[in-house]
Protein backbone atom coordinates (compact mmCIF):
# COMPACT_ATOMS: atom_id res chain seq x y z
CA UNK A 1 0.00 0.00 0.00
CA UNK A 2 1.21 3.33 -0.51
CA UNK A 3 2.63 5.93 2.36
CA UNK A 4 0.36 6.90 4.07
CA UNK A 5 1.24 10.24 6.47
CA UNK A 6 -1.08 10.63 9.51
CA UNK A 7 -1.44 12.76 12.82
CA UNK A 8 -1.50 9.85 15.40
CA UNK A 9 -5.29 8.86 14.46
CA UNK A 10 -6.53 6.12 11.94
CA UNK A 11 -6.45 7.35 8.63
CA UNK A 12 -9.78 8.08 6.94
CA UNK A 13 -10.87 9.26 3.27
CA UNK A 14 -11.85 12.04 3.12
CA UNK A 15 -14.98 13.01 0.87
CA UNK A 16 -15.17 16.87 -0.36
CA UNK A 17 -18.33 17.98 -1.55
CA UNK A 18 -18.30 21.34 -2.37
CA UNK A 19 -21.48 22.49 -0.52
CA UNK A 20 -21.81 22.41 3.39
CA UNK A 21 -22.51 19.23 5.85
CA UNK A 22 -23.61 17.47 7.24
CA UNK A 23 -24.36 14.90 4.65
CA UNK A 24 -26.04 12.05 5.90
CA UNK A 25 -27.28 11.30 2.77
CA UNK A 26 -23.80 10.84 1.46
CA UNK A 27 -22.21 9.37 4.66
CA UNK A 28 -25.09 6.22 3.76
CA UNK A 29 -24.21 5.72 0.44
CA UNK A 30 -20.48 5.34 1.14
CA UNK A 31 -20.81 3.25 4.01
CA UNK A 32 -23.39 0.90 1.66
CA UNK A 33 -20.22 0.79 -0.62
CA UNK A 34 -17.50 0.54 1.54
CA UNK A 35 -18.84 -1.01 4.91
CA UNK A 36 -14.93 -1.47 6.49
CA UNK A 37 -13.73 1.99 5.12
CA UNK A 38 -13.23 5.21 7.54
CA UNK A 39 -15.14 7.86 6.02
CA UNK A 40 -14.97 11.70 7.07
CA UNK A 41 -17.11 14.21 4.60
CA UNK A 42 -16.05 17.81 5.02
CA UNK A 43 -17.57 20.75 3.01
CA UNK A 44 -15.30 23.11 0.84
CA UNK A 45 -18.20 25.94 2.32
CA UNK A 46 -18.20 24.82 5.64
CA UNK A 47 -16.47 27.92 6.63
CA UNK A 48 -18.34 30.28 3.89
CA UNK A 49 -21.45 32.50 4.92
CA UNK A 50 -24.35 32.75 2.11
CA UNK A 51 -23.43 36.46 1.92
CA UNK A 52 -19.89 35.21 0.69
CA UNK A 53 -20.89 33.43 -2.09
CA UNK A 54 -19.36 35.42 -5.30
CA UNK A 55 -21.58 35.59 -8.17
CA UNK A 56 -20.90 33.50 -11.37
CA UNK A 57 -18.04 34.38 -13.57
CA UNK A 58 -19.00 35.22 -16.97
CA UNK A 59 -17.48 32.00 -19.26
CA UNK A 60 -17.36 29.79 -15.73
CA UNK A 61 -18.43 26.62 -14.77
CA UNK A 62 -21.61 26.71 -12.86
CA UNK A 63 -21.92 23.89 -10.21
CA UNK A 64 -25.00 22.65 -7.78
CA UNK A 65 -24.58 21.79 -4.24
CA UNK A 66 -26.73 21.98 -0.76
CA UNK A 67 -25.98 24.42 1.73
CA UNK A 68 -26.50 23.56 5.80
CA UNK A 69 -29.69 24.59 5.71
CA UNK A 70 -31.03 22.65 3.02
CA UNK A 71 -30.72 25.35 0.19
CA UNK A 72 -29.72 24.69 -3.40
CA UNK A 73 -27.03 27.49 -4.62
CA UNK A 74 -24.97 27.66 -7.86
CA UNK A 75 -21.35 28.21 -7.38
CA UNK A 76 -18.78 28.73 -10.18
CA UNK A 77 -15.91 26.47 -10.04
CA UNK A 78 -13.37 29.00 -9.80
CA UNK A 79 -14.76 30.37 -6.78
CA UNK A 80 -14.97 26.62 -5.01
CA UNK A 81 -11.14 25.66 -6.18
CA UNK A 82 -9.48 27.20 -4.21
CA UNK A 83 -11.67 26.18 -1.33
CA UNK A 84 -11.52 22.21 -2.02
CA UNK A 85 -7.62 22.91 -1.74
CA UNK A 86 -7.75 24.74 1.52
CA UNK A 87 -9.60 21.63 2.28
CA UNK A 88 -7.51 19.01 0.84
CA UNK A 89 -4.28 21.14 2.59
CA UNK A 90 -6.17 21.18 6.39
CA UNK A 91 -7.29 17.43 6.55
CA UNK A 92 -4.73 15.85 4.56
CA UNK A 93 -2.28 14.28 7.89
CA UNK A 94 -5.31 12.17 8.53
CA UNK A 95 -6.16 11.32 4.67
CA UNK A 96 -5.82 7.91 2.92
CA UNK A 97 -7.12 9.46 0.10
CA UNK A 98 -9.13 12.73 -1.02
CA UNK A 99 -12.38 11.98 -3.21
CA UNK A 100 -13.90 15.18 -4.50
CA UNK A 101 -17.90 14.72 -5.12
CA UNK A 102 -18.32 16.87 -7.79
CA UNK A 103 -17.91 16.45 -11.59
CA UNK A 104 -16.31 19.93 -12.17
CA UNK A 105 -12.74 19.78 -13.86
CA UNK A 106 -11.16 21.27 -11.16
CA UNK A 107 -6.90 20.78 -12.67
CA UNK A 108 -5.36 22.53 -9.99
CA UNK A 109 -6.22 20.89 -6.81
CA UNK A 110 -3.39 18.39 -5.40
CA UNK A 111 -2.61 16.47 -2.09
CA UNK A 112 0.39 18.35 -0.50
CA UNK A 113 3.85 16.32 -1.07
CA UNK A 114 5.38 14.99 2.20
CA UNK A 115 9.11 15.17 2.38
CA UNK A 116 9.81 11.84 0.53
CA UNK A 117 7.73 13.20 -2.41
CA UNK A 118 4.46 10.83 -1.20
CA UNK A 119 1.09 12.63 -2.29
CA UNK A 120 -2.13 11.44 -0.87
CA UNK A 121 -4.18 9.52 -3.80
CA UNK A 122 -7.18 12.19 -4.72
CA UNK A 123 -10.09 10.96 -6.94
CA UNK A 124 -11.21 14.40 -9.49
CA UNK A 125 -14.47 12.16 -10.77
CA UNK A 126 -13.93 14.14 -13.95
CA UNK A 127 -10.19 12.64 -14.37
CA UNK A 128 -11.19 9.54 -13.83
CA UNK A 129 -13.33 9.55 -16.35
CA UNK A 130 -11.57 10.85 -19.32
CA UNK A 131 -8.48 8.19 -18.23
CA UNK A 132 -11.11 5.32 -18.47
CA UNK A 133 -12.36 6.43 -21.80
CA UNK A 134 -9.18 7.03 -23.03
CA UNK A 135 -8.27 3.53 -22.11
CA UNK A 136 -11.49 2.23 -23.50
CA UNK A 137 -10.41 3.97 -26.81
CA UNK A 138 -13.70 5.72 -26.57
CA UNK A 139 -14.37 9.32 -27.93
CA UNK A 140 -17.28 10.10 -28.93
CA UNK A 141 -19.83 10.81 -25.50
CA UNK A 142 -23.47 11.58 -25.46
CA UNK A 143 -23.33 13.60 -21.98
CA UNK A 144 -25.89 14.70 -19.05
CA UNK A 145 -25.89 17.24 -17.47
CA UNK A 146 -28.09 18.47 -14.64
CA UNK A 147 -29.39 21.74 -16.11
CA UNK A 148 -28.89 24.22 -18.80
CA UNK A 149 -25.95 26.35 -17.86
CA UNK A 150 -23.74 23.56 -17.52
CA UNK A 151 -24.38 22.18 -20.95
CA UNK A 152 -21.81 24.66 -22.35
CA UNK A 153 -18.90 23.99 -20.07
CA UNK A 154 -19.01 20.43 -19.60
CA UNK A 155 -19.35 20.11 -23.52
CA UNK A 156 -16.65 22.63 -23.42
CA UNK A 157 -14.26 20.22 -20.63
CA UNK A 158 -14.06 17.14 -22.50
CA UNK A 159 -13.46 18.92 -25.64
CA UNK A 160 -10.22 20.33 -23.88
CA UNK A 161 -9.66 16.63 -23.52
CA UNK A 162 -9.86 15.85 -26.87
CA UNK A 163 -13.48 14.20 -26.85
CA UNK A 164 -16.61 14.53 -29.13
CA UNK A 165 -19.71 15.20 -27.33
CA UNK A 166 -23.24 15.84 -27.56
CA UNK A 167 -25.17 17.41 -24.26
CA UNK A 168 -28.48 16.68 -23.01
CA UNK A 169 -30.22 18.98 -20.09
CA UNK A 170 -31.75 16.44 -17.35
CA UNK A 171 -33.87 19.37 -16.48
CA UNK A 172 -35.58 19.10 -19.89
CA UNK A 173 -36.87 15.73 -19.95
CA UNK A 174 -41.18 15.95 -20.78
CA UNK A 175 -42.97 14.79 -18.03
CA UNK A 176 -44.84 12.52 -19.62
CA UNK A 177 -41.93 10.50 -20.12
CA UNK A 178 -39.83 8.13 -17.77
CA UNK A 179 -36.04 9.00 -17.96
CA UNK A 180 -35.31 5.53 -19.61
CA UNK A 181 -37.62 6.32 -22.24
CA UNK A 182 -36.43 9.64 -22.90
CA UNK A 183 -32.93 8.78 -22.77
CA UNK A 184 -33.48 5.66 -24.53
CA UNK A 185 -34.92 8.55 -27.78
CA UNK A 186 -32.02 10.80 -27.08
CA UNK A 187 -29.06 8.27 -27.37
CA UNK A 188 -30.60 6.43 -30.77
CA UNK A 189 -30.40 9.40 -32.45
CA UNK A 190 -26.32 9.64 -32.87
CA UNK A 191 -23.25 8.06 -33.20
CA UNK A 192 -22.00 8.34 -29.37
CA UNK A 193 -19.66 5.56 -27.95
CA UNK A 194 -21.42 5.71 -24.38
CA UNK A 195 -23.21 7.42 -22.39
CA UNK A 196 -21.97 9.72 -19.54
CA UNK A 197 -23.81 11.24 -16.80
CA UNK A 198 -21.44 14.00 -15.91
CA UNK A 199 -22.70 13.49 -12.40
CA UNK A 200 -22.26 12.97 -8.91
CA UNK A 201 -24.89 11.00 -6.64
CA UNK A 202 -27.33 9.70 -9.47
CA UNK A 203 -28.96 6.71 -8.66
CA UNK A 204 -27.71 3.29 -9.06
CA UNK A 205 -31.13 2.19 -9.98
CA UNK A 206 -32.07 4.84 -12.44
CA UNK A 207 -28.50 4.06 -14.19
CA UNK A 208 -29.41 0.81 -14.34
CA UNK A 209 -32.95 1.27 -15.74
CA UNK A 210 -31.21 3.16 -18.40
CA UNK A 211 -28.53 0.77 -19.79
CA UNK A 212 -31.05 -1.96 -20.40
CA UNK A 213 -32.79 0.22 -22.63
CA UNK A 214 -30.30 1.69 -25.06
CA UNK A 215 -27.28 -0.12 -26.55
CA UNK A 216 -24.13 1.82 -25.70
CA UNK A 217 -22.60 1.39 -22.42
CA UNK A 218 -23.55 3.91 -19.58
CA UNK A 219 -21.11 5.63 -16.86
CA UNK A 220 -21.51 7.74 -13.90
CA UNK A 221 -18.71 9.71 -12.83
CA UNK A 222 -19.26 9.31 -9.02
CA UNK A 223 -19.40 5.34 -9.97
CA UNK A 224 -16.05 5.28 -11.84
CA UNK A 225 -14.33 7.72 -8.79
CA UNK A 226 -15.89 5.00 -6.45
CA UNK A 227 -14.30 2.02 -8.46
CA UNK A 228 -11.15 4.04 -8.71
CA UNK A 229 -10.95 4.61 -4.80
CA UNK A 230 -11.85 0.91 -4.08
CA UNK A 231 -8.61 0.23 -6.31
CA UNK A 232 -6.60 2.50 -4.19
CA UNK A 233 -8.04 0.76 -0.85
CA UNK A 234 -7.40 -2.66 -1.93
CA UNK A 235 -3.63 -2.12 -3.21
CA UNK A 236 -1.67 -4.36 -1.43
Amino acid sequence: MPERHTAGTDPAVIAHVIGQTPRPDLATDLQRRFPSTRFRIVGAMDGVQPEGIAPLAIGGHPLETLLRDGNRVILDAGFVAPLLQDAIEAHDADASAHLILCAGPFPELAAPATPSGHRTPLIRPFHVGVAEFRKRGHHRLDLMVPFAAQAAPAMEKWAEEGFTCRVHVLAERPLELTLPAWVSGLVGEGDAEVLVFDYVGFPSATLGEVAVRIEIPVFDLGHLALDELEKILSDP
